[in-house]
């Protein structure tokens, strides 16, 4: 028995086509063009591959930071330092002079209490130019401290509070900068990488 060619059906002996075809007229649905399947022995595609393992390796890392905002952040951060120390430098001078001049109305608010203080300032100055995140925090800590302190012996200063705050964004900032030191030398080490290879 024959099969025909167009629909599948079975062709009665003696015609040269089904009943099926006849009946409609002939028309049969478009022959479906074959299903594509890759090669048994094709390489995986390495664009591909390296750019999923990128995304693996990524983990959810955030978006690399703009130029712009590295620029804003790293004014900041020097701003930063810059005003710790300079609170050290005061703390550190007008401690020494009403100390040692024995300055009355000097010494109801610097002894040598604020030179020692004044002298840390300097220092956590000097690491957080440096790029230390760990001194910017003390830093902020230690001005808290100093605030909450001046704040318990009844003196209030709306501007010390202005002071923290930008602190605290500043150290935003240096985490940024943080960040984007490290993601500079990851991509500095991949590209070593393939060389050594």
């Amino acid at each position: 028995m024959a099969v025909c060619k167009t629909c599948g059906c079975a062709i009665p002996l003696g015609s040269k086509g089904c009943d099926m075809c006849a009946a409609i007229g002939a028309v049969a649905p478009a022959e479906q063009p074959p299903v594509w399947q890759a090669p048994i022995q094709s390489p995986a595609p390495t664009e591909l591959a390296s750019s999923a393992a990128s995304w693996a390796a990524s983990g959810g890392a955030a978006r690399p930071a703009l130029p712009a905002d590295i620029q804003k952040a790293q004014k900041r951060v020097r701003q930063a330092w810059q005003f710790i120390a300079f609170i050290g430098a005061l703390s550190v001078v007008a401690g020494t002079v009403a100390e040692l001049g024995n300055i009355d109305l000097l010494q109801n608010y610097f002894d040598w209490y604020s030179v020692a203080e004044g002298a840390i300032f300097l220092l956590l100055a000097y690491f957080v130019r440096r790029g230390s995140l760990i001194a910017l925090g003390i830093a902020i800590g230690l001005y808290a401290l100093d605030t909450v302190a001046l704040f318990a012996t009844g003196h209030f200063g709306i501007i010390r509070i202005l002071i923290l705050l930008f602190l605290l964004r500043s150290l935003g900032s240096a985490n940024l900068l943080r960040q984007h030191r490290k993601a500079l030398a990851q991509q500095a080490s991949a590209q070593e990488q393939p060389r050594a290879a």
